[in-house]
């Protein structure tokens, strides 16, 4: 009887153990710097909070980037200042499936997007998750609405409906160095030719319990910056920055 009581008490103190949540503090700042006939400087904050626990994940981003160029002819000017705040929440986060549904806000001068908001649901695919390794499919829809900077766009606000596709990768590569890789394929389900492409990828090494060296390439694809005034469709960030976790 002893034995009995001893082996539910361990038991349930293991099961009160797996479900507590898990809480994340994150926060990174990063920039960049380049001297030349053409001189850049870039600084980026981000922050960003999680709750996950086997019943569901809740996570909330944002992002704030400011950047400016100086050239002998124009002098100095501000090539970029975009913010974003976004959110997901994954159910039973674990599972082989997991429904999501998630919502996100934004705003950016470089590609001349005033607002854009957007909101969808879909399901991840836990190819590999484990400590060490993530290998994560994501698929679904997402409503999308677009209000360009004046001058804006010929055709003025635009709302539309977008497929959602991402492949996330994550490898801890050692106790201090983890890699991690994230790609997303949105094209608009109802206009051809309009698609956006969002890659990531992050290298960090951890210098601290709560500090870490990042390195980071960002490369955001909108088909339709240029239309709506911006000089490219293509915008590359190349940072190095300090990330803090909690």
């Amino acid at each position: 009887m002893t034995r009995t009581l001893v082996a539910l008490l361990f038991l349930a103190t293991s099961l009160a153990e797996a479900q507590a949540p898990k809480r994340k503090l994150e926060g990174e700042v990063s920039g960049n710097a380049f001297f030349g006939n053409t001189r850049q400087l870039l600084a980026s904050v981000r922050a960003e909070h999680e709750r996950l626990d086997s019943a569901y994940a809740f996570r909330v981003v944002s992002r704030l980037n400011y950047g400016q160029t100086t050239t002998d002819a124009t002098g100095t000017f501000v090539s970029k200042r975009s913010w974003i705040v976004g959110s997901n929440y994954d159910w039973r986060p674990f599972a082989d499936f997991a429904p999501f549904v998630r919502a996100s806000m934004e705003s950016s001068f470089e590609n001349r997007i005033a607002r854009r908001y957007s909101g969808g649901l879909g399901t991840r695919m836990n190819v590999v998750r484990n400590t060490a390794t993530d290998v994560i499919l994501s698929l679904g829809a997402n409503g999308e609405r677009t209000e360009a900077l004046p001058p804006g766009d010929s055709a003025g606000a635009v709302t539309l409906a977008r497929g959602i596709s991402s492949l996330r990768l994550r490898r801890e590569l050692s106790s201090r160095v983890a890699f991690t890789s994230e790609t997303a394929y949105e094209p608009a389900l109802t206009e051809r030719g309009d698609y956006t492409i969002q890659s990531v990828n992050s290298l960090k090494v951890r210098l601290a319990r709560f500090a870490a060296l990042s390195f980071s390439v960002r490369d955001n694809y909108d088909s339709r910056s240029v239309a709506r005034g911006a000089r490219t469709n293509n915008d590359v960030e190349l940072l190095m920055g300090i990330l803090t976790t909690f």
